[in-house]
């Protein structure tokens, strides 16, 4: 597996493993029809400042995942990325895709975000992967009550995780 930084260019396939990957991934906020070529398209239009973005290749150079975390724009938000999307092909669930994907993604900013504090997330409290972000330095800091809504309508509490990042330097992008 080879993981890398998202081109402008894996537009196709990127909007490819969201939708393949929608009915069997849990939390995935978008449906099918949300998943345009235009959201995925502006998503990796974002300046780099903007949007952390990897993608999982396998031995064949095919993307059967993708990581991302942007930005909202805002000066008074600047040392936050949010919003951490993990979308994998269903071929490669539960096979470490997501995993290396994950470390990958935190050692990008740690290594080469000095820019980014925080990294932030949110999940239905009933999926399976919370513990999995906990026990890599996500700390839980605060519940939602009936933010996600089911494709079969019904509600789930959403949780609120954060990462910070060891080597933020709150003067990276200054003169």
């Amino acid at each position: 597996m080879n993981i890398r930084k998202t081109l402008r260019s894996d537009r196709s396939e990127v909007a490819r493993i969201y939708r393949t990957a929608w009915e069997g991934t849990e939390g995935i906020a978008r449906r099918p029809h949300e998943i345009t070529e235009t959201y995925i398209f502006s998503l990796l239009n974002k300046e780099e400042d903007q949007i952390v973005s990897l993608v999982a290749e396998n031995e064949e150079g095919e993307i059967i995942g993708v990581i991302h975390a942007v930005k909202d724009g805002l000066e008074a938000h600047d040392h936050i990325i949010s919003d951490l999307t993990i979308i994998i092909h269903p071929d490669w669930q539960r096979k470490g895709v997501a995993k290396a994907l994950g470390f990958a993604f935190l050692n990008h900013i740690t290594e080469k975000r000095q820019d980014v504090m925080r990294v932030e997330m949110a999940l239905p409290t009933k999926i399976t992967t919370v513990d999995a972000f906990k026990n890599e330095g996500f700390v839980e800091e605060g519940k939602i009550a009936n933010r996600f809504r089911n494709p079969d309508g019904t509600f789930q509490d959403i949780l609120l995780l954060a990462w910070i990042n060891p080597n933020f330097d709150p003067d990276y992008h200054k003169s």
